[in-house]
């Protein structure tokens, strides 16, 4: 019966919508179609501006010029501005005020405010638009001032666009600021060539260091008590450019501002085009300084990832391509993978959770999702789909289509289905049984070894490994194979199997962990434990997800008084528990998940 009640309401909606084109033609708002192209035009501002800090105002003027680079005419224009007692906007071209459209009540207006032409701008043609603007709903705190809607800008049904901008700022001159572009000393504006979002940050008392590299101008703005960390920061951004410029051919912008963020080291993020944030500064010495690097590297990575090839609703797409660029820079610079093995973690952690880490959402679907969904799938799920896919490809194949992608949509939205899309285009393979397990459904990945043999025949040996499928996801699995004389060798299963048997041969035999794990525990009954702990690391360098190896390695950290990396890893233990419960009766000990938890609370001793 309800199914009924809908149809006839949806039906009674149809009709009466035909019935006010039918009968009321002139009705239709404006008697104008909106109209927004696939790809709406880029435009030019020059804008003049004054921040009045004391009395919270912003006011000002801009000229904004573009092109109808569409096929059709365009007759009505948005603005994401609004109009009250508080914000005001007067817009004209050629000397003639546009009409407003629509006005509540009130008289305010909510954005987007709606003007229509008195002639449209055809296809291939220019319109100039002089705007005057003020607002007193932009400034909240006068101390620390970050401004990103400051100003008047074309809406477009919400599609961002890569708008050139000269701006010319009145400010007061106790206040250091970052601006989205490069200050032309000649004309006095700050400019750039094109951008996403254009900032503005204000502070009073902060300290500024500058430093060019390569045509890129890297400032640094932070407090006296963060200046130790601003240095670290400041040095790294600039081996960070120098970097991403040499591997992709160029840098996006021609300035980049650092700028403080909160009062912990909880990480950064992009707050404009060229102006990044990095939190918890004056408390450098809380975080080991691979984490200062990375951030740094990771949140320039989203200045081509977000701000150049901007995010469309697939955000776990743009994130885990810009973490694959730090990524790539902390393995050339010898920085260890820790930050990104915890993003992986964060995901594996929410698939043995059972959360629903199907990466391709709908936005009411997030919305009724109750679990970390930034770290799980954002970061998480995100950066191992690109890993996943970076292994299925070759690293050589992945990197062509990265710089493709970087090519051709900057300054546009790039979606999941369109990297589909060029990752086939470029391997010349079918990716569907990729795409659809990894990104459309909440299938998870498990491979173990089950069993491993190396038998020697004449001068070589003959190892077999198999490998079987606990997971519902399948794909081809890299197994790389060590031998005792150094040398290695690595294969893949196929995909299609649930079991899969390798065979490698080999000069010398296939090296065994457990004799190293073997080693570090007889080496233990001596409490030599220098050697011992290099018995350990050891193992864990050829099986890093071995259970009960990470949880010796943290009984042998705590040992030595060093806590926090004995912290480490009974966390990665318990992110690898494989449920077994091991017994070291010479010691009472019997080790499991319980027991590890009870070492995150209560360090190891021996009694």
């Amino acid at each position: 019966m309800k199914n009924i009640v809908i149809s006839k309401c949806i039906s009674c909606i149809i009709l009466c919508s035909i019935s006010l084109i039918i009968f009321f033609p002139n009705k239709i708002f404006s008697n104008e179609k909106y109209w927004v192209p696939k790809f709406p035009p880029k435009s030019n501002y020059e804008i003049n501006a004054e921040i009045n800090v004391a009395d919270k105002i912003i006011k000002g003027e801009e000229i904004v010029t573009f092109t109808n680079s569409s096929h059709e005419d365009i007759k009505i224009l948005t603005f994401n501005w609004s109009i009250s007692e508080k914000s005001t906007i007067k817009i004209s071209s050629n000397g003639e005020l546009l009409s407003l459209l629509y006005t509540e009540e009130n008289g305010t207006v909510s954005p987007p405010l709606i003007y229509s032409l008195k002639s449209p701008i055809k296809s291939g043609k220019e319109i100039q638009l002089k705007i005057e603007f003020s607002s007193s709903e932009l400034i909240r705190n006068t101390d620390e001032i970050l401004l990103d809607n400051w100003y008047p800008r074309l809406s477009w049904d919400g599609i961002d666009t890569f708008d050139s901008y000269k701006i010319k700022l009145d400010i007061p001159d106790e206040f250091v600021h970052a601006i989205s572009g490069k200050l032309n000393k000649k004309t006095g504006f700050y400019e750039n060539n094109g951008v996403r979002s254009c900032g503005i940050y204000l502070r009073k008392g902060l300290i500024t260091k500058q430093k060019e590299i390569e045509d890129v101008l890297i400032t640094s703005l932070f407090t006296k008590d963060g200046s130790e960390c601003a240095k670290l920061c400041l040095s790294t951004a600039i081996d960070v450019v120098k970097f991403y410029k040499d591997w992709f051919g160029f840098y996006p912008f021609e300035f980049l501002y650092i700028i403080p963020g909160g009062a912990e080291p909880w990480g950064g993020y992009p707050f404009a085009s060229g102006i990044v944030v990095i939190h918890g500064q004056e408390k450098f010495d809380t975080k080991p300084l691979l984490h200062w690097k990375w951030i740094t590297a990771h949140e320039i990575g989203h200045q081509y990832w977000g701000e150049y090839v901007f995010d469309d609703f697939d955000s776990w797409l743009w994130i885990g391509l810009g973490v694959y660029a730090d990524r790539e820079y902390t393995i050339h610079r010898n920085l260890g993978l820790e930050k990104h093995t915890d993003m992986m973690n964060d995901y594996i952690e929410g698939v043995k959770n059972h959360y629903n880490t199907t990466a391709d959402l709908t936005a009411s679907q997030i919305r009724r999702i109750d679990f970390d969904y930034n770290n799980v799938i954002k970061h998480g799920k995100g950066f191992s789909i690109i890993s996943a896919l970076e292994s299925v490809l070759g690293k050589d194949m992945f990197i062509q289509i990265y710089k493709r992608c970087l090519d051709e949509y900057a300054g546009k939205y790039l979606n999941y289905r369109d990297f589909w899309r060029m990752c086939e285009e470029e391997s010349g393979e079918n990716l569907a049984w990729f795409f659809e397990q990894w990104v459309r459904s909440d299938n998870y990945l498990s491979y173990s070894i089950v069993s491993q043999k190396s038998i020697q025949e004449k001068d070589k040996f003959i190892s077999n490994i198999r490998i079987k499928c606990h997971g519902t996801l399948k794909m081809p699995i890299p197994v790389k194979a060590i031998f005792e004389d150094g040398s290695s060798q690595t294969k893949f299963t196929n995909r299609l199997l649930g079991i899969n048997h390798l065979m490698f041969e080999s000069k010398s035999k296939l090296k065994d962990y457990r004799s190293w794990f073997k080693l570090g525990m007889v080496l233990f009954d001596s409490r030599n434990d220098q050697e011992v702990l290099y018995s350990f690391q050891k193992a864990n360098e050829i099986d890093p997800q071995d259970f009960i190896t990470l949880v010796w390695l943290g009984h042998m950290n705590d040992l030595k008084g060093q806590r926090e990396e004995a912290l480490k890893y009974y966390k990665k233990a318990l992110d690898n528990d494989d449920g077994v419960t091991y017994q070291h009766g010479q010691f009472g000990l019997f080790i499991n998940k319980k027991w590890v938890e009870e070492r995150l609370l209560t360090p190891f001793t021996l009694k």
